[in-house]
């Protein structure tokens, strides 16, 4: 026969809190296991780096990387002579960075075109250059070529581009430019001067043409203190050409007749630096400036021959020739000067003022040494007769043996 107890009612209240304590415990111990599991998938799990966009240049400084800036990436150098040499552009840039930057290599497209760059790291706010040299020689056309500029910044790499037009060797400067002068094309290096009065003066241009691929400077120009010398600029860009000009006074003292001198020009053209010019004057005297009256009283030269003739000569004599010269005029007469054509001619006067009236000796030595058979020599007489100021004479000889 079962028995039935009677039922504890403080014993099952006990129970059932029991048995929430205990599932409270394993729910909160599975909820650290979770978190713990959670926590380490996170750990292993590598961070994502944000990406950063190219045009936000702030967001690029904010990672501390240098960034290689060129103020301009095209340059076109024109016109290029083919014979010219080489042509070079220097690229500047800027590091707008936070960091030092350092061009690792530049590269180019052809073996034309070579570079050099700044080597050590350019710190922010500092500048550097890139050279791009081109050389022209038989590349005839159109220029048109690309360096890559690669640096440890950013951007890792970048374009400049050098642009031209590569002309042929014979340009047509020849009815103008005749000779070569170094890397200058000029007219000539001789400058004449015919006829400078001797209350005036008389000019002349010099004229160059740059046949070089680079600007020729002009550093200094030695001339004399009676030549006066005006340039436009200081240096003549390569392909153009550029005219001086040169202002010639007579010097002091007056000499008349031919003078030589010469003008010096410093350059540098690394063919022919120094230019030398030669100056070649002819000064006469203004009788202009006189007047009907002072014509009047003008001194008169009047010769007894302007040749003579010394006939047969045997050779190491010293014979002399003989002129003779009278005023006829009403003032005196100056012997300004005498040339001579040749030094075996010696000249001399027995005075070079002849008063008006008077007959003076011109005697003219022929020194005969090295020579034999017929020859004839000159002299000019320069005086101040107005109608007269320049007079040939001639002597002449048969040397024999």
């Amino acid at each position: 026969m079962q028995r039935f107890y009677p039922i504890n009612s403080q014993l099952i209240i006990t129970f059932n809190i029991m048995i929430k304590k205990i599932s409270l415990f394993i729910l909160i111990l599975a909820n650290f296991q979770i978190a713990a599991l959670a926590q380490s998938k996170k750990k292993n799990t590598p961070a994502k780096t944000p990406a950063i966009k190219v045009e936000d240049k702030n967001n690029v400084i904010s990672q501390g990387l240098g960034i290689l800036q060129f103020i301009y990436t095209n340059y076109n150098f024109g016109n290029i002579n083919e014979k010219g040499g080489l042509v070079y552009h220097d690229f500047k840039f800027i590091n707008v960075g936070k960091e030092p930057i350092r061009i690792t290599d530049v590269t180019t497209t052809c073996g034309c075109t070579q570079s050099n760059w700044t080597r050590k790291y350019v710190n922010p706010g500092d500048t550097g250059t890139v050279r791009a040299t081109f050389d022209p020689n038989g590349r005839q056309g159109k220029l048109d070529k690309s360096l890559t500029v690669f640096s440890d910044g950013s951007p890792n790499s970048q374009f400049i581009t050098i642009k031209g037009h590569v002309y042929a060797s014979k340009f047509n400067f020849s009815d103008t430019y005749k000779y070569q002068y170094g890397n200058l094309a000029i007219k000539t290096n001789s400058l004449s001067f015919p006829a400078v009065k001797n209350t005036s003066y008389d000019s002349v241009d010099i004229g160059f043409f740059n046949l070089s691929n680079k600007k020729i400077f002009i550093y200094k120009v030695d001339a004399p203190n009676n030549v006066m010398i005006t340039q436009p600029y200081d240096n003549i860009p390569p392909n153009t050409d550029m005219k001086i000009k040169v202002r010639y006074y007579p010097r002091q003292p007056l000499e008349y007749g031919p003078t030589k001198q010469e003008i010096k020009i410093y350059t540098n053209d690394d063919s022919l630096p120094t230019k030398i010019f030669y100056i070649n004057a002819n000064i006469v005297e203004d009788f202009n400036v006189m007047d009907k009256n002072q014509l009047k009283k003008s001194p008169k030269m009047v010769l007894n021959s302007s040749e003579i003739d010394l006939g047969n000569v045997p050779l190491f004599n010293t014979p002399t020739a003989k002129f003779t010269i009278t005023n006829k005029g009403k003032t005196d007469l100056i012997i300004r000067r005498v040339i001579r054509s040749c030094n075996c001619l010696n000249p001399s006067f027995t005075q070079m003022v002849v008063p008006k009236g008077k007959t003076v000796e011109l005697n003219v030595l022929y020194t005969l040494t090295n020579m034999a058979g017929p020859d004839t020599k000159t002299l000019k007489l320069i005086t101040n007769d107005p109608h007269n100021s320049e007079l040939t004479l001639t002597v002449k000889i048969n040397v024999t043996e």
